[in-house]
């Protein structure tokens, strides 16, 4: 039994004709009755009860026509990723990432992404920046991308910096913090801090916070809401504000440390886990913070 065998006789059941079955597959008529005469030798069985010129399914035939669908959808998702393997396209890849950047930008990728890649299956977990290295090593996914750390907590994982990202402590317009002409630590370490919180060895973990008065929350998105209501004060990436920044609607507090440069890139184990969809999204990204800093 043969896969070619498999596509002719599932032609044939829909079509109800020989003629037609080849004129569909560009073969001979006699290319597809001796296929077809192959397969039910090889079965020991006879598949399709012919009439004149149409034919139509016996009752095993009826049985296993979807069976031989599925089997035909096995065998052209093996060709498949056979194909992207020899491309250099990987044909499942597994992102983790943070939320630093705006979900327009992650929104607008994935479409370009399946354009570029069409037969490439895609998945994206958004995890804080401190759980990055971990996935990664875990084999949990294929590549991270977010914030990176100062110092590798993983040193064998190669990191890739992309680019910077503006950091900024920031309070909402009728936070008390951003009524001050000049703000000192223990300023900061009197009001509500908003930090990130992250899994780690199976614990919850926070940052490491400026105020014994904290409260963390998981995504820099959670953070910013939190100081859009006025809950407390935080330092986030400035793409995520820009908009409520020149609304006025939140302040950059002004501490000579208010405002800062953190490196963003991507996180993987080996380079061969570098196939070429994974090198376009490092590429877009470093295109992408480019833009937004000059």
């Amino acid at each position: 039994m043969k896969v070619a065998q498999i596509e002719v006789f599932l032609h044939a059941s829909k079509t109800g004709s020989i003629t037609e079955a080849a004129r569909k597959l560009n073969k001979s008529r006699t290319t597809v009755s001796a296929s077809l005469s192959a397969l039910e030798d090889d079965l020991g069985v006879k598949l399709l009860a012919r009439t004149g010129n149409r034919i139509q399914l016996t009752d095993i035939g009826e049985s296993i026509a979807n069976d031989c669908t599925r089997l035909l959808q096995i065998a052209n998702d093996i060709k498949r990723k056979c194909t992207l393997h020899i491309d250099g396209v990987e044909s499942v890849v597994r992102i983790a990432r943070d939320d630093a950047l705006p979900e327009t930008f992650w929104r607008d990728t994935l479409n370009r992404l399946k354009e570029k890649f069409p037969n490439t299956s895609i998945s994206i977990y958004a995890a804080t920046p401190p759980e990055l290295e971990n996935l990664v090593e875990q084999d949990a996914v294929d590549v991270a991308y977010g914030l990176l750390p100062t110092e590798y907590r993983i040193p064998r994982l190669l990191h890739f910096d992309l680019g910077q990202i503006r950091m900024m402590s920031v309070a909402h317009k009728d936070h008390p913090l951003s009524q001050l002409r000049k703000v000192t630590r223990e300023d900061f370490a009197r009001y509500t801090e908003i930090i990130l919180a992250y899994i780690e060895d199976d614990n919850l973990k926070t940052d490491i916070p400026n105020s014994t008065n904290y409260i963390a929350l998981a995504f820099y998105e959670y953070l910013s809401h939190a100081v859009l209501d006025g809950t407390g004060w935080s330092n986030v990436p400035a793409l995520l504000i820009n908009d409520h920044l020149r609304q006025g609607t939140i302040k950059v507090i002004k501490h000579n440390k208010a405002m800062s440069w953190q490196p963003y890139g991507e996180i993987v184990e080996s380079e061969s886990r570098r196939g070429l969809v994974i090198q376009w999204l490092s590429d877009r990204l470093e295109d992408y913070l480019l833009d937004v800093t000059d």
